[in-house]
């Protein structure tokens, strides 16, 4: 009784300042993500506006050919057969300028609100990676967990999707390791069914054989670490688990529930880009819908694997050649390129909303439960 009074006395001083600096920590995880994203949109829209800017150039372009054709004092046939196809480019230009005028906002809107959607379902199979590690965690937690942990992909290194998921799961209990292992199970599976999908499509689509095998190879990569034996083995050296308690959770069940959940995830993702093509601007007719679909899906899951395993934050630069590439042999250079771009805009700004939203849930659920009398 006597000796724990002292103990007490060291403890009680520290606390002040222990509150602050955890304050400071959050306030300077909260700066930093802020300032990726604002780059990762700032650098979105800076080739936007160069893709609008090399289109009215070559506009003006074709303007001045077509000045110095009226003033030739001899027009010939081969004259006017050239004035003519300058024009047919001139319209196509025009009917490609990305403007506000130009885009299917209805198109733009399903976009969003797919891809909004499509960020739920990883949260699902997070939960299920939680139980299996014997982790409670309500589907309000796990959601607010993984959508706010969109908002770290803009920061280098991309420990900070960890940083913030692991955060928002302990507000439920949740303890750094297993939370570290489940956002990792989920990040592996999300990639493994990207790249599979990727790979089942590109294999029907007119494209470079190049690209059909690299994308079978990216997907073999990707499934290997999350096939079930090799799970065991990382979670029994991570948590030390003993054996046959990994092998009765980490089982084939949670690996098929993950797979249901991502791809289900990819697919609406899919759904998504689609639309967003389909809302640009292009001289040409896009292909038919379910070959668009098709298409939008090899593309962005391939472009998102890509990014992911570049490390680069947020994929910046190699989602949007990749994209570029599958869609410029399949749709068109031009539908392409701003098709890239647009998606980098509009999901950026999905992915930040939802991520502030989470985080203002998880703040005021956080005061009401302090303000609850015990």
């Amino acid at each position: 009784m006597g000796s724990s009074q002292p103990a007490r006395e060291e403890v009680e001083p520290d606390r002040p300042g222990r509150k602050v600096a955890i304050r400071v920590a959050k306030w300077s995880i909260a700066a930093i993500v802020m300032v990726g994203l604002a780059m990762a949109a700032r650098s979105a829209i800076r080739q936007w506006q160069s893709e609008r800017l090399r289109i009215g150039l070559a506009i003006v372009e074709i303007d001045r050919q077509l000045e110095q054709l009226k003033k030739s004092p001899d027009a010939n046939r081969l004259d006017v057969n050239r004035r003519r196809q300058l024009e047919i480019q001139r319209r196509s230009l025009t009917a490609s300028l990305p403007r506000l005028g130009n885009l299917r906002w209805d198109r733009i809107a399903l976009a969003l609100f797919l891809y909004a959607i499509a960020l739920v379902p990883p949260a699902m199979l997070l939960r299920s990676a939680l139980q299996s590690l014997d982790q409670r965690v309500s589907r309000s937690t796990a959601i607010a967990a993984q959508l706010i942990g969109h908002a770290g992909k803009y920061v280098p290194g991309k420990a900070m999707v960890i940083v913030l998921r692991a955060t928002a799961l302990a507000s439920d209990g949740v303890t750094a390791v297993p939370a570290t292992v489940s956002i990792f199970l989920e990040t592996f599976l999300m990639m493994a069914v990207g790249a599979s999908v990727a790979a089942l499509v590109m294999v029907w689509l007119p494209v470079p054989t190049w690209m059909a095998v690299a994308s079978i190879g990216v997907a073999l990569l990707a499934c290997l670490p999350t096939l079930p034996p090799i799970l065991r083995q990382i979670a029994k050296r991570v948590t030390k688990m003993d054996g046959l308690d990994a092998r009765s959770r980490i089982n084939w069940r949670l690996f098929a529930a993950g797979w249901g959940w991502s791809l289900l995830s990819w697919l609406l993702v899919g759904a998504s880009f689609a639309a967003l093509i389909a809302a640009m601007p292009g001289p040409n007719p896009l292909p038919p819908a379910p070959q668009l679909y098709a298409i939008a899906t090899a593309a962005i899951c391939l472009a998102v694997v890509a990014g992911f395993a570049s490390l680069i934050p947020g994929g910046a630069g190699v989602r949007e050649l990749v994209l570029t590439t599958i869609l410029g042999v399949s749709i068109g250079p031009v539908q392409g390129i701003l098709a890239a771009i647009a998606a980098r805009v509009a999901y950026i700004a999905v992915e930040s909303a939802m991520a502030g939203a989470s985080w203002i849930y998880l703040r005021h659920r956080r005061r009401r439960q302090v303000s609850v009398p015990r």
